[in-house]
């Protein structure tokens, strides 16, 4: 069993969005954490203590991702894909099946590798 979380997000000296959950059961929420002050911005008007958070029954799930984070971990996936998609070309002779077959393939690679992000922009 994990120790009991101690209301501060991981790399509390970092401001940023992290994503808490209630043990009431309500989905996780994202939550920005506020490293000068040390307190979390709970509503426009109200912070939350570290020990508050975690003493009203918070649990700490994880930091969010950047957009930047995002876009590489999109990428990173996208590079993931391209090279398990192309590892499937069909080596062995089957005359115009082995073709057709594998240009599907490079096809599926040239798709993946000109994926746009939501920007709508090439990554």
């Amino acid at each position: 069993m994990s120790a009991p979380w101690n209301g501060l997000p991981d790399q509390p000296e970092r401001t940023g969005w992290h994503w808490l959950k209630h043990s009431n059961g309500n989905y996780p929420q994202p939550f920005e954490w506020n490293p000068d002050t040390r307190q979390w911005e709970v509503d426009i008007d109200d912070e939350g203590f570290p020990e508050e958070m975690a003493d009203s029954g918070y649990q700490y799930i994880c930091r969010c991702p950047d957009p930047f984070e995002l876009a590489q971990m999109r990428q990173d996936e996208r590079d993931r894909c391209q090279i398990t998609v192309g590892k499937q070309l069909i080596k062995i002779d089957l005359g115009q099946v082995r073709d057709a077959f594998n240009m599907g393939i490079r096809c599926a690679v040239a798709a993946i590798r000109i994926l746009p992000d939501e920007e709508g922009k090439k990554s």
